[in-house]
């Protein structure tokens, strides 16, 4: 295996969230070890910067069996699905973002989340802070960024068709 699906953002979700059928947008050699799971978004916007450029092909990997992403996500570079909340950048109710929580206990002795902040690393777009209650679904984890990013042309040329 040496290419991954390039999905868009909301296929991506649908994908491995709702495991779903999605429609990829084509396909991208990967160097590397690759795994089951593996797949590329293209990144609009500049939060993330300057570890995600704008207009980059992002390397992710989700739950195969669909699914939010098992384990704990503190730290880690996450595409994440709002539900109450928006994407200060774009607007929409997906994002990519680093996740940060902060847990107290519960009288049942288990834990429960006082506040989860998904943060931009580009100080210049404000962080998304969750209220308690608020939902969020972390469909992925980052892994990298494939190349340099590049023009439009460069790019198309780098996708190969899926049929």
């Amino acid at each position: 295996m040496r290419h991954l699906p390039v999905y868009s953002i909301r296929a991506a979700a649908g994908r491995f969230l709702e495991n779903e059928e999605a429609d990829e947008e084509g396909w991208v050699e990967a160097p590397g070890s690759l795994r089951e799971g593996m797949f590329a978004i293209r990144i609009a916007g500049r939060s993330m910067e300057p570890t995600i450029p704008d207009g980059a092909l992002a390397v992710f990997v989700a739950n195969p069996t669909g699914g939010p992403l098992p384990g704990s996500r503190e730290g880690k570079i996450v595409l994440a699905e709002l539900r109450e909340a928006t994407d200060p950048e774009g607007g929409g109710s997906y994002t990519v973002k680093r996740y940060h929580s902060e847990k107290a206990a519960d009288d049942d002795g288990g834990w429960r989340h006082t506040r989860i902040q998904l943060q931009s690393l580009n100080r210049e777009t404000p962080d998304i802070e969750l209220e308690p209650g608020m939902e969020v679904d972390v469909i992925a984890e980052f892994v990298g960024v494939l190349g340099d990013v590049s023009t439009r042309a460069e790019r198309n040329a780098t996708l190969r068709s899926s049929s």
